[in-house]
């Protein structure tokens, strides 16, 4: 993909959810869209919509209407099961807490979506510890989530948000619980990794310095995207 490939577009998303006897808009006909290696931040108080935005636009829910297109392909009708796997192989999640599995080191949670997509366990781990060095972690592959930092923790998540190589990575509050030198090391690797990948790239977050950093902010109020100012 090239710099002005456009990875990730969503058209016209409208979701309607039921209370009682009235319909609610939270999305009311949002079009976004996002290019390779490029970082785009959804801002917006709590009940803005930004995170039904992005469950809509990562096929985590669907919309009432409207289209979701990513490589090209639009997703907003694809099967549970299909919708299923195409998370798995383009799709790459980071959220406020790194949710890593206790039991599994970091090396094997980083391999665990490529052994659910089918790799070979010794290929997974040889790929994860290669990504655990590109966040700075190849000498903590062995060790348990207990063992390390919150930071740490964190920048393990993210590398197996990107082991599989991701088309689009969505990163959910990815520096809320943590501490501002942490966050800011967080922030850095999330814009190398997707830069590197050729992905696209969505923070949600209240965190304006961390929305700064990305190339389009996109504001929501009431269910829609009421500004998006691109860095010139």
């Amino acid at each position: 993909m090239t710099a002005n490939d456009i990875v990730l577009r969503g058209e016209l998303l409208r979701k309607e959810f039921l209370s009682g006897d009235t319909t609610v808009a939270a999305l009311k006909d949002c079009t976004i869209e996002v290019l390779a290696s490029e970082f785009v931040a959804i801002v917006g108080k709590s009940g803005s919509g930004k995170s039904t935005l992005a469950n809509v636009l990562s096929g985590l829910d669907r919309p009432t209407s409207g289209t979701v297109t990513l490589l090209g392909r639009d997703i907003s009708s694809l099967s549970e099961a299909e919708m299923a796997s195409l998370r798995a192989r383009k799709i790459g999640f980071v959220l406020q807490k790194d949710n890593l599995i206790p039991s599994l080191t970091l090396a094997e949670n980083v391999a665990a979506p490529l052994v659910m997509s089918g790799v070979k366990l010794s290929q997974a781990l040889r790929s994860a510890r290669d990504m655990l060095g590109e966040v700075g972690l190849d000498h903590r592959a062995a060790q348990w989530p207990s063992q390390v930092s919150g930071g740490e923790a964190q920048r393990a998540a993210i590398a197996r948000a990107c082991v599989v190589e991701p088309a689009v990575v969505f990163a959910d509050e990815p520096t809320g619980a943590l501490d501002e030198e942490n966050g800011s090391r967080v922030q850095e690797l999330l814009h190398k990794l997707v830069s590197t990948l050729g992905a696209a790239g969505l923070i949600i977050t209240h965190d304006m310095d961390l929305a700064t950093g990305a190339d389009v902010v996109v504001t929501m109020a009431d269910g829609a995207i009421v500004n998006t100012k691109r860095k010139a």
